[in-house]
């Protein structure tokens, strides 16, 4: 087990202005992830499962090295999401749910999130596409034929459950300290693909700052490509959580295709009473023509969950009661969607 050392980064960046450039330095702090073997997490290693648990109460995320077979599942994910963005927009609408019928989300999506700028000032993140799909797989999943996205999906897809089950299970998320059961119930991947900036000033991010609603969430390393070439993840770029200790958003190095990250959502802060905490996080944008892959995998309740919270987060409205009153998942699931999604028109 290690951490990824803090360190500041100094960034320049070239400003176009009348009558030539002006160079503007900012700051990049770089938080300290905390990474555990996965061999001792499976062994029980009481050293990692104390890091483990510290990690996720302090800064919400964690990282975990070492998982058999996860590298080479990786980077086939990867090649084919790369396949999939790269066709034509007329195409990628056919896998789109269609709303008239019901159906709500699965499949391809873009530009359906809105969050909030520092100002306030709510905007949608429109260079920010998904393919959602159930794993294990579902009749219900809609799968492109131009491209095999479904093997590679389901394939990374699986061992993510895998890993994240047995870690929730090991943090009391799972079992009986709050009587949450997943057998059967499945969960959600989400490719995830950023465009090249473009002219989007109104968003000064690839996705704004924002909590996960579920419980748990796994993340696998980001990849970054300029010109149809992969390139190391950009200084400026990426993924930056705020810890509910430390007011700053600070650089999560998440490029390292060893690693697997999972972050705590809000209902497991809340299923927990503030055990493990939900992380802030948002993803910075490249200054330059760069295109940003990765995957999460959420694990929420079953939509019959009933918890009895003393959390800190039973003062969100979304909650619907006092601290120890009644809260079932599909009314935490639903409100959030209302905060969030923006609605077809």
């Amino acid at each position: 087990m290690h951490l990824i050392k803090r360190v500041v980064v100094i960034l320049s960046v070239l400003l176009s202005c009348k009558g030539g450039c002006m160079e503007v330095q900012e700051m990049v702090e770089l938080l300290d992830l905390d990474v555990i073997s996965y061999e001792e997490l499976v062994q029980e290693d009481a050293e990692t499962l104390s890091l483990l648990k510290k990690a996720l109460q302090e800064k919400g995320i964690v990282g975990v090295r070492g998982i058999p077979g996860y590298k080479e599942k990786v980077y086939h994910f990867i090649e084919a999401a790369r396949e999939f963005a790269s066709l034509p927009e007329e195409i990628k609408e056919r896998y789109a749910p269609n709303r008239s019928l019901g159906e709500t989300f699965l499949g391809y999506e873009r530009g359906k999130e809105r969050f909030k700028r520092p100002d306030g000032k709510w905007v949608v993140d429109d260079l920010k596409v998904s393919y959602y799909g159930f794993v294990p797989d579902s009749p219900l999943n809609k799968w492109p034929l131009e491209v095999d996205l479904r093997a590679p999906f389901q394939e990374i897809g699986d061992l993510m459950s895998e890993v994240g089950e047995a870690m929730m299970e090991k943090i009391g998320l799972l079992g009986t300290s709050t009587g949450i059961s997943l057998e059967g119930f499945p969960r959600m991947g989400r490719m995830l693909y950023y465009h090249k900036t473009g002219e989007t000033a109104d968003n000064p991010f690839w996705c704004g700052s924002h909590f996960d609603h579920g419980m748990f969430t796994a993340l696998l390393p980001a990849f970054y490509f300029a010109k149809g070439k992969m390139i190391a993840e950009p200084v400026e770029a990426g993924l930056f959580v705020r810890t509910h200790l430390q007011g700053v958003f600070k650089k999560v190095v998440a490029d390292d295709p060893e690693i697997m990250l999972f972050q705590v959502g809000e209902f497991g802060q809340l299923a927990t009473n503030d055990a493990i905490r939900a992380t802030e996080h948002r993803v910075h944008k490249a200054l330059d023509s760069v295109e940003r892959y990765t995957m999460a995998l959420f694990f929420n309740a079953p939509m019959e969950t009933i918890i009895h919270s003393t959390s800190e987060l039973t003062q969100d409205t979304r909650y619907g009661g006092a601290s120890g009153d009644p809260c079932s998942y599909q009314r935490w699931h639903e409100e959030s969607f209302k905060r969030y999604i923006v609605e077809d028109k």
